[in-house]
């Protein structure tokens, strides 16, 4: 009734004050038929508002109705209020035939502020279907202002300005002046004259009047609502403490903490401890705690000041000893006056089974942390919840805080985390590990382990969890990387015997013949007169025989790695005999051949027809590779031969260089060109023992011999010879 007279209040001073402005407006004249206008046109709109105080009854009513009838609240709701609109309508500021004005804006945009969608949805309607009833110049305009009123209401809802804030009384009385030069606006629908007629005439009195109202109302009906939902939170609360008290299965005690008195127990209390709830009501609370009574005081206030709210007591019954309760305990005020809640849990058993577990824990802990193995537990998505002593010395830890949290894929080796992922899965699915596997594990300075690892499911601190076992292996690896690494060696030494021996056997065959053929050509030379087409034959004879030598001395070389004589020879004359031997084959195969030697190349100590034959292998392979990738001629079919000197370690070093531009070596090839037989080139062209005779020989000369290449595009071989290689000539 209150908020009521000051608003009526409020409308009744807006109105004189439009009149005195309206008023002075005339230029100091008084316009009695204006003036009556303005002044009827005020009053009509006080009355409207004033109407609109029934809102406020109708929210209550609404509010109630919503806890009773839910479903049907919101549309008896918008239902009351259209009818109150189309009473507002009823009765409004008629400014010519068919213009009428009424508070219908105010109405609608605080309905749909405050009610909702729902109840302002139908109201609108309502008052939309009324309006189009009464027809009229002003229908449109009226129409207009009905849907926009619905539509900024709800938008100003959706935006919270319903919403209880600092600034709520600006919000809304910004929606009231959003809603009403609209309005104003909407009139601009009538034809032109009228139009600008009726904005001169009622802009002021709206513009003034009707947001003030919209903020009025709204506000009476949102604290009217918020008073409605605390007195409704009262009570349930209330009903909440008795209903919790009396039948919780928890005991529960209200304490007086000036004397210590029991004021209130609930029933759960009076079972537990033995007694009545009359006996217990009056009872002081030292007969149940076997606290002395100081103690029990100074704990009485710190529960009431808040400073501790849990305590562990022993408490005493009516039969039988002390028994171990948990006890939860806080202030609580019943008219006016301040008391000690108090929920007690017998936690006997809960003690008892702690010292169990904690004498389990600590037996598990003294054998896990001396256990010789690494022990691990991981927890969530496999992160560290315990490591013992074998394991901080696994990872290279000093303390578990280290690692305590961390991912273990952090000391996983990168390239087995997929394997990880999939290892897991069928852990988490089977709930059974897969078998124990081998895992590299990172050390915290960045060093690998290798480790045997056993994963067992199990659920700790009341999670899953897995269990890990991982055992050092690391010595071990290197022992079967050593054992294998000898087995490699020991295969690769009877390969070669077993190269040697058929190649001493075949030399050996060859080589007998192969003497015959070249004395009997000899003879044949020397019998024939010279420029005899005989006598070149048999020289040419004689010069493949000497070839068939070269190639038998060679083979035999390789069974018997006999010793040649070695000297001092110039990489000059090494090169340009070798390239005398392949330059006719490589010119007809349409390779151009690109060789520069830098100038004073020093003389190498070498047995120099094993370093012409490495070339000449070297130079071979190139043609090959080239002849493959370009069947003819290209421009880009070249070998390039590159020497130069250079200095390293104290040492003057050769380095020869071969290039060709073929298809290059595939990556998964690089490591088997130096072995014996393996080659690329079909049986007819090449044997695989090139490049590993070849190694041999560089490797005696204690150099190098190396290669880069890129798939389809070029290879290049590096060989590398010392000036002085330490031999004693």
């Amino acid at each position: 009734m209150l908020k009521f007279i000051v608003f009526s209040y409020i409308l009744y001073i807006y109105r004189c004050a439009f009149l005195v402005n309206y008023s002075i407006l005339s230029n100091g004249a008084v316009r009695t038929g204006g003036v009556l206008m303005s002044e009827n046109l005020t009053m009509s709109m006080v009355n409207n508002a004033t109407l609109l105080l029934s809102l406020s009854v109708i929210y209550e009513v609404s509010y109630q109705l919503q806890k009773r009838l839910k479903k049907l609240s919101k549309p008896l709701s918008g239902l009351i209020i259209g009818l109150i609109c189309i009473v507002i309508m009823s009765f409004p500021f008629q400014m010519r035939p068919g213009l009428v004005f009424d508070t219908r804006t105010i109405l609608i945009s605080v309905a749909a502020l405050t009610f909702g969608a729902v109840p302002a949805g139908i109201a609108a309607a309502m008052a939309f279907i009324y309006r189009l009833s009464m027809g009229g110049v002003g229908m449109m305009p009226g129409l207009a202002t009905i849907t926009t009123a619905l539509i900024i209401g709800l938008l100003a809802r959706r935006a919270g300005f319903n919403k209880k804030t600092k600034l709520r009384w600006l919000k809304i009385y910004a929606m009231g002046l959003a809603v009403h030069v609209v309005m104003v606006a909407c009139m601009l629908l009538m034809p032109t004259a009228a139009a600008l007629e009726t904005v001169r005439r009622i802009a002021l009195p709206v513009m003034i009047i009707y947001p003030v109202g919209v903020v009025l109302l709204s506000l009476l009906l949102i604290r009217q609502t918020e008073r409605s939902q605390a007195l409704a939170e009262a009570a349930e609360a209330d009903a909440r403490y008795r209903s919790i008290f009396h039948n919780s299965h928890a005991s529960m005690l209200i304490v007086d903490p000036e004397d210590g008195r029991i004021v209130d127990v609930n029933p759960a209390a009076a079972a537990f401890y033995g007694w009545s709830a009359e006996e217990i009501r009056g009872m002081h609370i030292s007969r149940i705690n076997t606290l002395p009574p100081e103690e029990i005081k100074k704990e009485m206030e710190r529960a009431i000041s808040g400073d501790k709210n849990h305590f562990f007591f022993k408490h005493n019954r009516a039969a039988g000893g002390p028994v171990d309760v948990e006890v939860h305990a806080g202030s609580v005020e019943f008219g006016g006056k301040q008391y000690l809640y108090s929920i007690v849990h017998d936690i006997s058993e809960q003690v008892a089974s702690q010292k169990a577990l904690k004498e389990s824990e600590e037996r598990f802990r003294l054998l896990v942390d001396n256990a010789p193995d690494a022990i691990f537990v991981m927890v969530g998505k496999g992160d560290f919840a315990f490591i013992n002593n074998a394991g901080l010395a696994l990872l290279g830890a000093k303390s578990q805080e280290e690692l305590l949290g961390k991912s273990g894929l952090t000391v996983i080796h990168p390239d087995q985390h997929e394997d990880i992922y999939t290892y897991m899965q069928l852990m988490r699915e089977n709930r059974v590990a897969p078998g124990p596997v081998e895992r590299t594990y990172v050390r915290l300075d960045g060093s690998h382990v290798f480790v045997d690892t056993m994963v067992v499911p199990i659920v700790y601190n009341g999670e899953d969890a897995s269990l890990i076992i991982a055992r050092d292996i690391t010595e071990r690896k290197h022992m079967q990387q050593k054992e294998q690494e000898m087995e490699a060696q020991l295969r690769q030494q009877q390969k070669l015997e077993a190269i040697g021996t058929l190649a001493g056997g075949v030399a050996h065959e060859i080589n007998n013949p192969l003497n015959g053929i070249m004395n009997y050509a000899q003879l044949i030379y020397d019998a024939c007169d010279p420029g005899a087409s005989s006598a070149e034959y048999a020289k040419e004879i004689i010069h493949e025989t000497e070839r068939i030598s070269v190639i038998v001395k060679n083979l035999l070389q390789f069974s018997r790695q006999e010793k040649q004589s070695h000297s001092y020879a110039s990489i000059y004359d090494i090169i340009n005999q070798t390239i005398s031997l392949v330059n006719t084959v490589i010119r007809k195969d349409q390779i151009q051949l690109d060789i520069r030697l830098d100038e004073g190349l020093p003389d190498i100590k070498c047995r120099s027809q094993q370093i012409q034959q490495v070339i000449m292998n070297l130079l071979t392979n190139a043609r090959d590779a080239l002849n493959e990738k370009y069947p003819g001629y290209d421009e880009n079919k070249i070998i390039r031969l590159r020497c130069s000197a250079y200095e390293s370690g104290g040492r003057r070093w050769l380095r020869l260089t071969v290039l060709d531009y073929g298809s290059g070596i595939p990556p998964e090839l690089g490591d088997r060109i130096f072995e014996p037989f393996f080659s690329t080139k079909p049986k007819e062209i090449g044997t695989g023992l090139g490049l590993s005779i070849s190694y041999g020989i560089v490797k005696e000369h204690h150099g190098t011999i190396t290669f880069e290449t890129e798939r389809g595009k070029y290879t290049k071989f590096i060989l590398v010879l010392p000036v002085d290689n330490g031999w004693t000539l």
